[in-house]
């Protein structure tokens, strides 16, 4: 590597924007209710207002970029189709069954850690420095260790979605193959040579059974506790062989992709052990600031380089402050207005846009395809 390219800007768009919104910015919102419980409430209606909001930052560029919509354009005409219908008989069929709300909360924290490790990934291209499954496995690591955290800890709560989780452990197994089979076969779908497939393969189910061995242990009264304990202790040694190896890059040391990997570390590490309140609060808060700064560099990027193929998007690139503002406050009167007139029809519309979130952020976020990647700076 060059030594401009090495010494190019390492923040993903500039310091104030990383700090306050990749790094540091949703440790705020996390201490509101440790510091002030009365205004628990008051930070979960904020992080709810603007994690709801992030998802329809997506559907714009898809259907307003004629480049990716003609890409996938069959899979973008049906999705919406497939989502409604689905949630619409699933409630149909169960509506008073908390399943729904099981596997959304799983699929979005995994989702969640997924982002995480999808900007660690643009960091580290910033200077061309970084292993892919160090990467990886200090970020999913961190975000399993909450999880196991949340498991052993509230488990005996009832009320709590863990404690049925614990009385349903079939649910841990089911959510497990759903990741594994996730992580598979997006490994398989990007394949580029450095890892033979039946290596790929063999992690993925590798994964699925200590995945449900370590999740049987640790909904157990007595080794939960020291499950948990040993998955802290392991990610704290393999965090610190992560840190070295950053040490070692002969560009020097990457200071905001360091500073973001400690927040990520903190977050889903020391999180749950202060509050687990607090700990959902500052994911939600954390996941939709992230994607409001990432879409607003994509946004301006596309109608900087290919302004033919997104030309009802000039307008937000140039005002993307005021366009986030807009749509957080927009939806969010419209999700009260659908609520009070139909709570039926504003939790279809709720489960399945955010499904189609899902799917689609999956498909628009390859980093591996240059166009994006040169959208996102990496």
């Amino acid at each position: 590597m060059s030594d401009t390219a090495a010494s190019r800007n390492r923040w993903i768009i500039n310091s104030k924007v990383d700090l306050s919104c990749f790094s540091l910015g949703w440790a705020l919102i996390f201490f509101v209710p440790l510091a002030l419980p009365a205004l628990e409430e008051n930070a979960r209606f904020v992080a709810e207002t603007f994690f709801i909001a992030h998802r329809y930052f997506t559907f714009p560029l898809v259907y307003l970029d004629r480049a990716e919509f003609g890409r996938r354009k069959l899979t973008y005409l049906i999705t919406p189709t497939i989502c409604i219908v689905g949630v619409w008989l699933c409630y149909f069929f169960r509506v008073h069954e908390p399943e729904m709300f099981i596997f959304w909360s799983f699929f979005n924290y995994f989702h969640f850690v997924k982002q995480k490790y999808g900007l660690l990934r643009i960091y580290s291209s910033k200077t061309g420095w970084g292993s892919k499954r160090l990467d990886e496995l200090v970020v999913y690591g961190w975000g399993l260790a909450g999880v196991l955290h949340v498991l052993a800890f509230q488990g005996g709560v009832e009320g709590r979605l863990m404690f049925y989780l614990s009385s349903h452990p079939a649910w841990i197994y089911g959510m497990l193959l759903v990741v594994g089979a996730y992580w598979t076969i997006e490994e398989l779908w990007g394949w580029t040579g450095v890892t033979k497939k039946p290596m790929i393969v063999a992690t993925g189910i590798g994964f699925i059974l200590v995945g449900g061995i370590v999740g049987t242990l640790a909904i157990d009264p007595i080794m939960g506790p020291t499950m948990v304990t040993a998955t802290y202790t392991a990610l704290i040694i393999l965090t610190l062989v992560w840190l070295v190896h950053e040490f070692r890059s002969p560009h020097g040391a990457n200071w905001p992709k360091i500073l973001f990997t400690v927040g990520v570390a903190v977050m889903y590490g020391y999180g749950p052990v202060a509050s687990t309140t607090a700990f959902l609060v500052a994911t939600s808060f954390s996941h939709a600031f992230e994607y409001f700064a990432i879409c607003g560099l994509s946004l301006q990027n596309k109608a900087r380089s290919h302004a033919q193929d997104t030309p009802f998007l000039s307008l937000p690139a140039r005002h993307i402050v005021l366009y986030t503002i807009l749509v957080v406050l927009g939806m969010t009167v419209f999700h009260k207005g659908m609520d009070a007139l139909s709570p039926y029809l504003f939790y279809v519309f709720i489960y399945s846009t955010s499904f189609m979130h899902f799917v689609y952020d999956g498909m628009i976020w390859r980093l591996r395809r240059p166009r994006v990647a040169a959208e996102v700076g990496a």
